[in-house]
């Protein structure tokens, strides 16, 4: 296991639950199972504008988890955040690099 931020753009114009249910859906994704106690954090940046327009939206929701996930599991989470149309988009850095 070993520690990686991962930075979510999700689309503005998505209802506050319907938001809430996707960054639920995004933290099971990054840590399944039994949530440990300091395994996953999600700080909620808010409504940020963007730098330049990503499918013709000028502002996204920015949340930012930091998790500790197995390194064999990456290439899976960034499958499955790339194919949801929610997701504007994703970064995913390991720590300390």
């Amino acid at each position: 296991m070993r520690e990686y931020e991962v930075t979510v753009v999700i689309q503005p114009q998505l209802e506050e639950a319907e938001r809430n249910q996707l960054i639920e859906r995004l933290s099971n994704l990054l840590v399944p199972g039994s949530k440990e106690d300091g395994a996953l954090t999600a700080n909620h940046w808010g409504m940020r504008n963007l730098a330049y327009p990503i499918k013709k939206f000028q502002e996204g929701y920015y949340v930012l988890f930091e998790a500790q996930i197995d390194p064999t599991r990456i290439k899976e989470i960034e499958r499955s955040m790339q194919y949801n149309e929610d997701v504007l988009r994703y970064l995913v850095v390991r720590k300390g690099e």
